[in-house]
C-alpha cells in the first residue's frame, strides 16, 4: 500500500467497495505504475482487451525501455485516469488541488516543477522541498531579502503566497503575534540524509531573521549556532557529503517588539559509534579532519597531530576527502565561530586538545600479557594472560592531552574496579582491596574500555558546545511560559540500511512518534474541511500507527522496555534479549523473525542459507516498511555506562574543562544511570510534550536522486523518500475517503454533456448547482445500467455533493468519464464533417 505497513483508525463500517470495472476504452489516459526509475507514468490505452491484457503506450520512457507495453485489464482498470484539464500536467503550486490526488500525478508535478527549478510544492499544510543540488535564484540572499520587503509581517495573506520555505516562516511568525501574549509555532523539517535539511533550516532561520527585522549578537548567534554544529555533529555519509548525525531542537524566543531575543538548542542522540568506528566510503566528525588539514604551528606539534587521518586508528578505515568540503577553510570558519560562541583562545586549545586526545586513543593499541610478566599491577591475578598496552607511546600522548598521569590512565584502561556486596570469595582473575575487587580486562575489553572513554569525551564535549551556545543565545533569560517563540525541528528522517542496528531502531522509533503527530495534524484538518462542507465520514478508516508505537514503547513488554530489562540483568546478551522478544511478539503482525530461502523472497529479500546473525535479527513493520535489524552489542550500547572508577579519572585531570565534565558524573552511581533508551524515550515525550503545545508546520526534504545530480529525477527514489517521510499520508488519507473531489462549477461543467438532453437537470446549473450535481450523479448512473456499481451513489455514500464540492471516489469517476468521452468523441467526429459540407446534429450521449 502506499502508506506502507501502516493499520487504520475505523471509525466505523468500511466504505462499500464496488466489483471491478473493466478498463477504460481506447484514447483513455492513465497513471501507471512502472518497475523503472520513472516510477509513474502517463500511458493511453492504444488497444482493447485481448486475452485478458490491454496495450498501452507511454509518452516517453529512460533509455533503453520499451515505450509500449502490456498490462493485465484488471490492473488498467484499477488505475486513475488522467483528466484533460489535470492541474498536475500544468505543475500545480499545491498537489491538494488535484482533481485526483494519486501517486502518479504527485511525481508528476515534482518532477515538472524540479525542471523548472521550482523546488518547492504544497501538499496542503505540507511544504516539500527537493534538493535542486546546485544554486537556485529564489533561494539567493538577494530574493530572500526581496520576498521579506514584499511581505508584511502585521498581517500577511499566507494563502496568496508561493510555496516557499519564507512562506512558511511568514505563516508562522504571523501565528506567533496572535492572541494574548503570543502563541508558540513549531516547524518540523525531516528527510533522509542528503535531502536538504541543513540547507532548509538555514533558508528557515534566514528568513525568519529578515521578517522580524532582527540585528545583534544574539541574532547572529542564532544564524552562526546552526554552522558550528556542523562541525561537531555532521560528517560524510553514502548519501551526503554534510550529513547531520544527531537530531536537534532550536527555539527561537521574540520580545514584544517581535525582535529576536533569545534561543535555546536541545540535542537529540548524537551518533556515538561514529567517533570510534568510522563507515567505509564515509568520514568521520568532520571536525577532525578540520583539524588536521588546517591547524598550523606550533598548536599542531604541542598536540601530537599527525599528517593524515590515516595516520589515525578511528579515521583511516573511512574517506580522507569529502567532495565539496574545504578543510582547511572548515578549520578558519570554525575558530572564527568558536570565538563568536565565547570560547576564549584557551579555551579554544583545551577543546582541541580533547579533541586530539579522542583521535590519539583510537593509536592505543593492547595485546595479551605473557605468563609470569611483571606488570605494575601485582594485584591482578596474571594466570589468565589479561591485557597490556602495546605501545606505551601512544599512551603517554594521551595521557598528556588529557591532563592525567600515565600510570592512572594505563591502569583504568587494563582493569576496572568491581564491588560484590556479600561475604568474601576467592577468584583467579580477582583480587580483594576492602570491600572492592580488582578485575584484570582482556585486550578486547580493554580496547571496549578504550572505545568508551573516547565516546564519552566527545559527547561531553558536544554537549558543552550546546551549552555554550546556549549561554551565547541567552537561554537563561527566557521567561518560563514564553508564548512568543518559534521552534525549528531539524530530525534525521527514516532509515533502512543493509544493516540496521540500534541508532537505526532508534531513529525509526522517532519517526514513528513524528508520524503520529504528521497523521493525526492531516486527518484533523480533512475532517474539518468535509464538516465544512456537511459530507459524512463516519464510515472513513484512516492510516494509523498505533500499533508500531505500543510495539516499540510500550512500558509492559515493548521492544525498548525488553532491551532495558536485558541490560538489567547479571548475564544478560544480545542473543537472549531477540530470544525473548520472538517469544513475546509471537503472532504480532508487526514484528517477525529473520526471513530465509523462499519466505525471504515473497517478501522482496534475497533467499539464502542461515545467517550468522540470525539469532540477533529481527524485523518490525514500520508505517514506512520493513526493516531488519542486527542486534550486535546493543546491551553494551544502551547500557551507556563507564567502569565506576573512569568518570572520577577523568574528573581529576589538570584540564579544567575536562574535568568539569565529568565532576557530577564522577559524583554519581554509574551503575545507577539511567539506559540510553530509557532517556532517549524521556527526552522525546518530552518533545512531544513541547510540540503538542505548539500550532505546527510541516517541512519534508527530498532528494530526486541518489547521485546527488542537479536536473535528474528518480521516480522510484522520491517514491521511497515519500513514504519514508510520512508524506504518502497525504496521499492516502485523500484516498481513504473521497481521493477525487470538484467544486460545483468544475464538476457541471466537465460532466454537463453527459446530459445534454436533460435540460431540466441542467437548467439548475445557476440557481441550484448542488441539486444539479447531485441530479448529474443519479442519471449518470442509470445511463451506466449493469457497468456501474449497483447501489446508489450518493445512498452508498461512494460519492457526496457537499456545500461547494462533490467529492466521490474513484470507482464513480471511471463510470462518468464513459459517457463523457463518448460524447467528446462524437462532437470531434461532427467538428470533422461541417468542414467538408457533411451535415451533422449535435452530439447526444
Amino acid at each position: 500500500t502506499i502508506a506502507g505497513s501502516q493499520r487504520y483508525r475505523h471509525l466505523g463500517a468500511p466504505p462499500t467497495r464496488s466489483p471491478l470495472m473493466s478498463a477504460p476504452g481506447v484514447g483513455t489516459k492513465i497513471w501507471l505504475s512502472v518497475p523503472d526509475e520513472d516510477a509513474w507514468t502517463i500511458a493511453e490505452v492504444i488497444r482493447g482487451s485481448i486475452g485478458g491484457h490491454v496495450m498501452l503506450r507511454r509518452g516517453d520512457a529512460p533509455p533503453g525501455i520499451d515505450l509500449e507495453i502490456e498490462r493485465p485489464e484488471a490492473e488498467v482498470a484499477a488505475c486513475s485516469i488522467v483528466s484533460e484539464t489535470e492541474p498536475a500536467l500544468a505543475a500545480c503550486n499545491d498537489i491538494v488541488g488535484l482533481g485526483d490526488v494519486n501517486f502518479g500525478a504527485m511525481l508528476h508535478t515534482f518532477r515538472l516543477r524540479l525542471e523548472r527549478d521550482a523546488i518547492f510544492t504544497n501538499i496542503g499544510p505540507v511544504l516539500v522541498v527537493m534538493n535542486p543540488y546546485k544554486p537556485v535564484p529564489t533561494c539567493a540572499p538577494s530574493s530572500m531579502l526581496e520576498m521579506a520587503k514584499q511581505t508584511s509581517s502585521a498581517s500577511p495573506d499566507t494563502r496568496s503566497l508561493p510555496p516557499h520555505a519564507h512562506s512558511i516562516v511568514v505563516g508562522a511568525f504571523s501565528s506567533m503575534m496572535e492572541g494574548k501574549g503570543g502563541t508558540p509555532q513549531s516547524l518540523l523539517v525531516s528527510g533522509e540524509s542528503g535531502a536538504g535539511k541543513t540547507e532548509t533550516i538555514k533558508l528557515c532561520m534566514s528568513a525568519l531573521a529578515n521578517i522580524s527585522r532582527s540585528t545583534g549578537s544574539t541574532t547572529d548567534a542564532a544564524l552562526e549556532s546552526g554552522l558550528l554544529l556542523e562541525a561537531f555533529g555532521n560528517a560524510m555519509t553514502v548519501y551526503n557529503h554534510n550529513s547531520s548525525r544527531f537530531g536537534k531542537w532550536c527555539a527561537v524566543h521574540f520580545d514584544a517588539d517581535a525582535k529576536i531575543s533569545a534561543g535555546l538548542i536541545q540535542s537529540y542522540l548524537l551518533e556515538e559509534s561514529r567517533v570510534v568506528a568510522t563507515p567505509a566510503g564515509e568520514r568521520n566528525y568532520h571536525v577532525f579532519y578540520y583539524m588536521l588539514a588546517g591547524m598550523p604551528e606550533p598548536l599542531r606539534s604541542q598536540l601530537y597531530l599527525m599528517e593524515s587521518p590515516a595516520d589515525y586508528a578511528y579515521l583511516r578505515d573511512g574517506e580522507g576527502c569529502a567532495p565539496g568540503i574545504d578543510d582547511k577553510a572548515g578549520w578558519e570558519a570554525l575558530t572564527q565561530r568558536l570565538e563568536l560562541t565565547g570560547f576564549g583562545e584557551a579555551e579554544q586549545r583545551t577543546v582541541f586538545e580533547l579533541l586530539a586526545a579522542v583521535l590519539s586513543l583510537g593509536n592505543v593499541r593492547f595485546m595479551e600479557a605473557a605468563p609470569g610478566e611483571k606488570t605494575d599491577k601485582p594485584d591482578t591475578d596474571k594466570e589468565d594472560r589479561p591485557g597490556k598496552v602495546a605501545d606505551p607511546n601512544a599512551l603517554a600522548v594521551v595521557a598528556d592531552l588529557l591532563g592525567l598521569k600515565v600510570r592512572d590512565l594505563e591502569a583504568k584502561l587494563i582493569s576496572r574496579i568491581l564491588k560484590i556486596n556479600g561475604p568474601s570469595s576467592e577468584s583467579k582473575m580477582l583480587r580483594r582491596q576492602g570491600s572492592l575487587y580488582n578485575l584484570a580486562l582482556s585486550p578486547e575489553q580493554c580496547s571496549d574500555t578504550r572505545d568508551a572513554i573516547a565516546r564519552a569525551v566527545y559527547v561531553a564535549l558536544f554537549d558543552q558546545i550546546i551549552s555554550r551556545l546556549n549561554q551565547t543565545l541567552g537561554a537563561a533569560n527566557i521567561a518560563p511560559g514564553g508564548r512568543r517563540s518559534i521552534g525549528f525541528l531539524d530530525i534525521f528522517g527514516f532509515e533502512n540500511f543493509g544493516t540496521n542496528g540500534f541508532e537505526q531502531l532508534c531513529i525509526n522509533f522517532t519517526n514513528e512518534r513524528l508520524q503520529a503527530h504528521f497523521t493525526d495534524a492531516l486527518i484533523r484538518r480533512q475532517q474539518a474541511e468535509w464538516k465544512r462542507e456537511g459530507v459524512t465520514c463516519g464510515h472513513i478508516a484512516f492510516p494509523d500507527n498505533g500499533p508500531q508505537l505500543e510495539l516499540l514503547d510500550s512500558n509492559k513488554g515493548g521492544v525498548m522496555a525488553l532491551l532495558d530489562e536485558e541490560c538489567a540483568v547479571p548475564k544478560g546478551s544480545d542473543e537472549g534479549y531477540v530470544s525473548k522478544m520472538h517469544v513475546a511478539f509471537d503472532g504480532n503482525d508487526i514484528y517477525s523473525k529473520p526471513r530465509r530461502g523462499k519466505g525471504a523472497a515473497l517478501h522482496g529479500g534475497k533467499q539464502g542459507g542461515v545467517h550468522k546473525n540470525d539469532k540477533l535479527m529481527f524485523i518490525v513493520r514500520h508505517y514506512a516498511g520493513e526493516v531488519q535489524y542486527t542486534a550486535s552489542r546493543w546491551l553494551e550500547k544502551n547500557r551507556g555506562t563507564l567502569h565506576q572508577d573512569i568518570p572520577a579519572l577523568l574528573a581529576s585531570s589538570s584540564r579544567p574543562l575536562l574535568a568539569s565534565l565529568f565532576k557530577d558524573r564522577a559524583a554519581s552511581d554509574e551503575t545507577k544511570r539511567a539506559t540510553v533508551g530509557a532517556s532517549y524515550r524521556a527526552s522525546l515525550r518530552a518533545l512531544s510534550e513541547t510540540m503538542a503545545a505548539t500550532q505546527q508546520h510541516y517541512i519534508r526534504c527530498i532528494k530526486p536522486n541518489m547521485q546527488q545530480r542537479p536536473d535528474c529525477f528518480n521516480g522510484q527514489v522520491v517514491s521511497r523518500q515519500l513514504r519514508y517521510t510520512g508524506v504518502a499520508a497525504v496521499v492516502e488519507i485523500q484516498r481513504s475517503g473521497y481521493p477525487i473531489s470538484y467544486t460545483h462549477q468544475m464538476f457541471i461543467g466537465r460532466y454537463r454533456c453527459i446530459a445534454f438532453n436533460r435540460p431540466d437537470i441542467l437548467a439548475k446549473g445557476k440557481t441550484d448547482p448542488k441539486g444539479c450535481c447531485a441530479d448529474l450523479l443519479q442519471y449518470t448512473q442509470q445511463l451506466a445500467g449493469d457497468a456501474a456499481p449497483p447501489e446508489p451513489w450518493l445512498k452508498s455514500l461512494l460519492a457526496q455533493v457537499g456545500a461547494t464540492k462533490v467529492w466521490m471516489r474513484a470507482d464513480v469517476l471511471n463510470v462518468l468519464e464513459v459517457p463523457r468521452r463518448a460524447v467528446n468523441g462524437r462532437a470531434a467526429t461532427a467538428c470533422q464533417r461541417l468542414p467538408r459540407g457533411v451535415g451533422g446534429g449535435p452530439p447526444s450521449p
